[in-house]
């Protein structure tokens, strides 16, 4: 298990092992199915066709599951950047509503916050580095709550009270980011995806070896596009390595209203 672990956390991994295995399963099979031509198995040349459908249903049953699986929580942290945004936008601008000695550094907080989210996303890769923005994420957080609570015991009205939901809502949403961040295909559909694709190789050039004829879609294009599809669930499902990323336009778009007016 740990170094299925290890092996879904790279995408050059994620592709580069499952492509070496299931290449090599489609060669063992082609040189077993090639013993079956030799000794003129038809028994075992019958059997085969009906086996190999059934296995290649079922990888392309859990290859839509899985890639449903990834897309399902792409779509997720796509709408929790709006939603951060929208949060973060509103408390901008209830900070208004604040008594006066607030309204600037709270402000000013708020211009450092959205900064530094987008900046979060860069270092999700690096464990040291995201450790350090969350941890200022965390500091900036306390002074936000800081100046609410100041500002609630200065003027307890319904107004300030609607800055205290709107920044309530922005600090639950970094931890709803967090949250699916961290949330990943269990390992153990993974290892079930690539025994049932390392199966399915087998028995294709299985099938083509009884015949008595290699094949390059069994032996090398089945193989790849597995693999292909494999590397494309796992860099849909990553949160920032890959090709395919969430886009921070939402945030930088804030940030960039949020400039002061000079």
């Amino acid at each position: 298990m740990d170094l299925l672990r290890e092996m879904f956390f790279s995408a050059w991994v994620a592709f580069a092992v499952p492509a070496v295995v299931l290449l090599a399963c489609a060669e063992v099979g082609f040189r077993l199915g090639m013993r079956v031509h030799r000794a003129r198995d038809e028994a075992a040349r019958s059997t085969i066709g009906g086996i190999q459908g059934a296995v290649l249903g079922l990888l392309g049953l859990l290859l839509g599951f899985t890639f449903a699986i990834a897309a399902g929580r792409f779509d997720e942290r796509r709408l929790l950047v709006v939603k951060d945004a929208n949060a973060i936008g509103t408390t901008y601008l209830r900070a208004s509503l604040l008594p006066d000695a607030h309204v600037e550094p709270v402000r000013d907080l708020l211009r450092r916050y959205t900064a530094l989210r987008i900046e979060a996303y860069s270092k999700l890769d690096d464990l040291v580095k995201r450790a350090k923005v969350l941890a200022y994420s965390a500091e900036l957080q306390r002074a936000l709550w800081d100046h609410a609570v100041a500002a609630a015991k200065e003027s307890p009205t319904v107004t300030v009270s609607l800055f205290v939901n709107a920044l309530n809502e922005t600090i639950d949403t970094e931890a709803e980011r967090l949250a699916a961040g961290r949330a990943t295909i269990p390992i153990t559909i993974w290892l079930l995806l690539l025994i049932v694709a390392a199966l399915g190789c087998l028995t294709s050039s299985y099938a083509a070896g009884a015949a008595g004829e290699r094949t390059a879609f069994s032996s090398y294009v089945l193989p790849l596009l597995i693999a292909v599809v494999i590397l494309l669930i796992y860099d849909v499902m990553q949160p920032r390595q890959g090709m395919i990323g969430v886009s921070q336009q939402p945030l930088v778009d804030l940030l960039a209203s949020m400039a002061p007016r000079g």
